[in-house]
């Protein structure tokens, strides 16, 4: 488009320059000849002006095409440092995930360990009694219902400490 306007106006540039040149040949006639000489030279400032704002546009299309190419560069160098940490992120999560299971799960085997000690279910010596733990009972009552001390009952029960759970069957030895 560009290109054809300062086609025209060279064409036309030209086509005045030749009028000129005839009314010059002719009977130059000065009101005329300033008439055309101010054409010219509007047209001559067009088409100067013309080149001038068509290199500006080339200037301007060059710059934008760099500042494109620096933004597609940092665009795909951020979006793979983008991808990586969110790889980095799930990576972790993930070994967290089964730190977390493996956890749950030695934690699981020790309960389980612990319930079923290994050891068959044992009928209680005959000069033993069993006694089932209920809800709020502590190793001291149930030693003074028996009228037991309370060294002896976890003696007899393998009892490092004081704590007993409903449900847990104990064995109370006779006095």
């Amino acid at each position: 488009m560009k290109r054809h306007v300062l086609a025209h106006l060279t064409a036309l540039f030209c086509t005045l320059a030749i009028g000129v040149s005839r009314v010059s040949a002719e009977q130059p006639d000065p009101h005329q000849i300033g008439v055309l000489d101010e054409k010219v030279s509007r047209l001559t400032a067009q088409m100067e002006d013309f080149q001038f704002r068509q290199q500006q546009m080339q200037k301007d299309i060059e710059g934008i095409r760099t500042e494109l190419q620096e933004v597609r560069r940092a665009a795909g160098g951020a979006s793979q440092n983008d991808l990586k940490g969110l790889e980095d992120r799930i990576q972790a999560v993930d070994a967290a995930r089964q730190a977390d299971k493996k956890a749950i799960i030695d934690q699981l085997a020790k309960e389980l360990s612990s319930l079923g000690s290994g050891k068959a279910p044992s009928k209680p010596a005959p000069d033993t009694k069993e006694h089932v733990v209920q809800k709020g009972e502590t190793l001291s009552a149930i030693a003074k219902t028996y009228g037991v001390s309370v060294a002896d009952l976890k003696k007899a029960n393998s009892l490092a400490g004081d704590d007993i759970k409903v449900g847990q069957k104990l064995t109370v030895p006779k006095q």
